[in-house]
């Protein structure tokens, strides 16, 4: 059975069998990682323990930071620590082990219809979709994996457009979407973006204490003589996505990663159609 090792003292990482002494250390990228097949409320990184090694590794083959795209193999870690390599009485280097074992292991036994990581720290992660899985010729499942952007998914303000109260209520509204972007599931990631419209409607129109619902026919009717805008119909869109998510709402499949780069996007277009933000120029 393969095995993977990683030397605590001096960071190098090992592939191959406990049978036998490791030679080499590989030139290998190796994350602590959560796999979460049911979505909690809020989701986290993977816990570190006493021996700073999560109960599962990522071991990253490749990854393209235009696509996001990242492709590697789950290792769970074995039970007692540390372990031995090598056949007795030469067993002389000690590293923390890790074995194979398929994903569907790692899933407790069936395979949900979304599955999400979390790369990192238990506070300070990135989160991933997995979107396919296939095994290779040796048997071990290699994962896809789209991850997130931390960075770029929403456009600059011009703060010259916005006055100094509502900047800042803006500014706190966008900063919760982009918290949740990061670091929820896409059922909150989508009400963070609900929320942040609701903001923008408000200030849009000067108007307080009204839900989305209401300040989108209030500003079909105010600026665009009750004809929908790309304001309005991306703001619609938004509020749809977030009641969907409802235990109300059935014959819907669950939120995914889709829906909740949708919502993020439409919150960037509705600044983007008002004249309060702009793309950075790379």
């Amino acid at each position: 059975m393969r095995n993977l090792g990683i030397d605590r003292d001096t960071g190098d990482i090992y592939i191959g069998s406990r049978d036998r002494h490791p030679e080499n250390s590989q030139q290998l990228s190796v994350f602590p990682v959560q796999v979460y097949g049911r979505f909690p409320a809020t989701i986290s990184g993977p816990k570190i323990d006493s021996f700073s090694i999560s109960e599962y590794v990522f071991q990253e083959l490749s990854f393209d930071p235009v696509t996001q795209i990242r492709r590697g193999y789950v290792w769970h870690r074995m039970d007692s620590q540390p372990q031995s390599w090598g056949h007795p009485p030469n067993q002389e280097v000690n590293l923390i082990g890790f074995q194979y074992q398929g994903f569907l292991g790692v899933l407790g036994g069936s395979l949900p219809s979304q599955v999400l990581f979390t790369f990192g720290g238990e506070s300070n992660f990135t989160v991933g979709e997995l979107v396919h899985f296939e095994p290779d010729a040796i048997g071990q499942e290699l994962l896809t994996i789209k991850m997130r952007p931390q960075f770029g998914f929403l456009p600059r303000l011009k703060k010259s457009a916005i006055d100094e109260g509502n900047l800042r209520r803006l500014e706190t509204a966008l900063n919760d979407v982009a918290m949740g972007y990061r670091s929820s599931p896409p059922a909150s990631v989508i009400d963070r973006c609900r929320d942040a419209l609701t903001e923008v409607l408000s200030i849009a129109l000067n108007i307080t204490d009204k839900d989305l619902g209401h300040l989108i026919k209030k500003y079909d009717a105010n600026v665009n003589n009750n004809q929908r805008t790309v304001v309005t119909n991306l703001a619609h869109t938004v509020s749809r996505l977030h009641a969907r998510a409802k235990p109300a709402e059935s014959g819907y499949p669950p939120m995914s990663d889709r829906q909740a780069e949708l919502a993020v996007g439409a919150v960037a277009e509705v600044l983007i159609s008002l004249g309060w933000a702009e793309w950075s120029q790379s």
